[in-house]
């Protein structure tokens, strides 16, 4: 089964910071609400990460992940 689309956001509209401080050789620093940290290298996530929340089928519960979906292009998945 494919996991489901339930919306998208803006990295602070899922409780994620960016943290620049900790930038370095692994890429551009964001932190979770629990503390863990996540690096991405990608230019474009310099300044704001886009996260999608999913929802598991088969596990029945929801996560975030990096959203694939161009900004503004959510409002179009079904």
């Amino acid at each position: 089964m494919t996991d489901k689309l339930i919306s998208t956001g803006w990295h602070y509209q899922y409780g994620w910071m960016r943290r620049p401080e900790l930038d370095d050789a692994n890429g551009y620093c964001y932190e979770e609400p629990d503390g863990s940290l996540v690096f991405s290298q990608h230019l474009r996530h310099r300044k704001a990460l886009r996260l999608a929340c999913m929802f598991d089928v088969e596990a029945q519960e929801n996560y975030l992940t990096i959203s694939h979906v161009p900004c503004g292009a959510s409002r179009f998945v079904k």
